[in-house]
């Protein structure tokens, strides 16, 4: 059983808001649901501390600078920088001493804003400085009037815009080609080995070595560039080459996972079902 513990220090001006609402049982089902929105305008002395409530903040800096403790590192928060946490892990967020802080911030909760937080978590998008960051301001300050109405088709409104906040928070942590940044060769030269070899049973030191790069350097680059660990990219094209033949062959489930380069046809049967929702027999019937 959770149990919340939290202490804040309330200095904020008088024209900051904070409203608090509760979503429909329907919309905590289905949807994204907000729970607290509020704009602080905070003096020096404020501070907010707590831990065990299972909730996570959203919350994006307007002007001022304040500080982010959250999971054994602090953040320093300037204009334009947004953080995304668990509320159920300890945090402590706070004003400048020397100055004031203004945000904008909203506790959401739901499954795929669970998802988001764990996709974020993974490619160390949690908190960001953002140089234009006013979409996401704008969508944050669209859901005032929506709290407001309280209708049904409003609490699904509510539920796109927290979807836009968080897509974008994505689209913003991951890697970006540019003019002035290229892909390494050695990052596209492995593509092009698990996109072409899948059936090879690649060790990373081999990679590494055909490459002629260091290990954990390849790794990283690879993530950084593409998106994935090469070992998940590789899992990918074996996926997408075996759905192939399980739609358009008669080989049993056994010799399509030793096509795609998988011995264990246990293993390749829980990689299907991890990424496809289903087993392999089960999605070949469904295109029978």
């Amino acid at each position: 059983m959770r149990t919340l513990w939290q202490q804040y220090e309330g200095k904020w001006s008088a024209d900051s808001i904070w409203i608090t609402d509760s979503p429909s049982i329907k919309a905590k089902k289905y949807l994204n649901t907000l729970h607290e929105f509020g704009t602080f305008f905070t003096t020096s002395a404020y501070y907010t501390e707590r831990k065990g409530l299972d909730i996570y903040l959203l919350l994006l800096t307007l002007d001022g600078k304040g500080f982010l403790q959250y999971e054994g590192e602090c953040h320093t928060l300037q204009k334009g920088s947004v953080f995304f946490i668990h509320c159920e892990r300890y945090q402590k967020y706070w004003t400048d001493p020397t100055g004031t802080w203004d945000f904008i911030w909203v506790h959401i909760n739901g499954s795929m804003v669970t998802s988001y937080f764990e996709l974020l978590k993974e490619y160390n998008g949690l908190v960001q400085n953002i140089h234009q960051y006013e979409y996401i301001a704008r969508q944050l300050k669209e859901l005032t009037p929506l709290l407001e109405k309280r209708q049904f088709y409003d609490e699904v409104e509510i539920s796109h815009t927290i979807q836009n906040i968080l897509v974008e928070m994505v689209r913003l942590s991951l890697f970006k080609p540019s003019y002035s940044e290229k892909i390494p060769s050695y990052v596209l030269e492995l593509q092009s080995i698990l996109k072409n070899e899948y059936t090879r049973k690649w060790k990373l030191d081999l990679l590494a070595s055909r490459l002629m790069i260091n290990k954990f350097q390849m790794v990283k680059q690879f993530k950084k560039y593409i998106g994935f660990s090469p070992n998940e990219y590789l899992i990918v094209q074996r996926i997408h080459h075996a759905k192939k033949l399980l739609r358009n062959s008669n080989d049993t489930v056994s010799e399509i996972a030793r096509a795609v380069g998988i011995e264990d046809v246990s293993h390749f049967i829980d990689l299907f079902k991890k990424r496809e929702g289903i087993t392999p027999l089960v999605y070949r019937t469904s295109w029978t």
